[in-house]
């Protein structure tokens, strides 16, 4: 996809950790009132749900206009029943996805919001995975990487309970990944994502598995600012974190206000 102008507003604070000297990557979401991009911000997070060509035959074949079918059949709408739900969940594994394919130069199949059976429906597995070849003519190798992030949003709320609910969360992704990876795979041939679908299949879990695994807990809130050191009052097991486990957390004031504003958008 093409990199959403947003980008630019996700500022990297160092120095931040959480308690225990547990690293911790961390942004904040400092978003300005500019239309232009808050509107090219929407226009990113429609295509993730559906392409251009796709919207205008969509709507032709039901003799909608663009906006009446997005509003109907696309895009959650915030007084229908999950659909604030869906908003806040979407938008910010699409938000994880992009950290991770304009900030981390990953790729990240774009496939789990693409014709959904139902617009506020959740669907199952690892929310988002993205993958990265050593070589550039994509040929095998063990250095190869494959993540696998599992994202947890409070956009109402300023605490830190997403970053412990996606570092719990993230254990389970060690048993439905590769599940995940191959549904995606599947997703990918359906949507004639030919190419993608084949990139993918690199990471398939077979006998001959040789490439690195990364688990990612993101956590996202509307938190304006940050403690140096966070506490998540863990526990025994939960406190252990994996070597090869990392954590994000993004914040910003006001997030849910944000995202319904650029969700209105989208219907343009």
């Amino acid at each position: 996809m093409e990199k959403p102008q947003y980008i630019d507003w996700l500022v990297e604070e160092s120095g931040v950790v959480i308690k225990d000297h547990i690293p911790l990557k961390c942004y904040k979401i400092d978003y300005k009132c500019d239309e232009s991009i808050l509107d090219d911000w929407a226009l990113h997070i429609r295509r993730n749900y559906i392409d251009d060509v796709e919207l205008e035959e969509d709507a032709e074949d039901n003799e909608m206009t663009i906006g009446k079918y997005l509003h109907d059949y696309v895009i959650p709408q915030k007084d229908e029943a999950l659909g604030a739900t869906a908003r806040s969940a979407d938008i910010t594994e699409i938000l994880i996805s992009d950290l991770l394919e304009f900030l981390y130069q990953y790729s990240v199949p774009r496939y789990k919001l693409k014709n959904r059976s139902g617009k506020n429906n959740s669907q199952q597995g690892t929310d988002v995975i993205a993958y990265k070849y050593k070589n550039e003519d994509k040929t095998p190798d063990e250095k190869d990487s494959l993540v696998a992030a599992e994202v947890k949003a409070t956009l109402s709320k300023e605490d830190y309970t997403s970053i412990k609910n996606a570092i719990i969360d993230s254990r389970k992704d060690e048993h439905r990944l590769a599940r995940t990876v191959n549904y995606c795979r599947k997703r990918l041939k359906e949507l004639g994502r030919i190419e993608v679908a084949k990139e993918v299949k690199r990471f398939l879990f077979k006998p001959d598995n040789n490439f690195q695994i990364t688990y990612v807990a993101a956590g996202v809130s509307s938190r304006e600012n940050v403690d140096e050191v966070i506490e998540l009052n863990f526990s025994g097991e939960e406190l252990e974190i994996r070597g090869n486990e990392r954590i994000f957390y993004v914040h910003g004031k006001k997030l849910m206000e944000l995202a319904h504003n650029i969700y209105e958008r989208c219907e343009k």
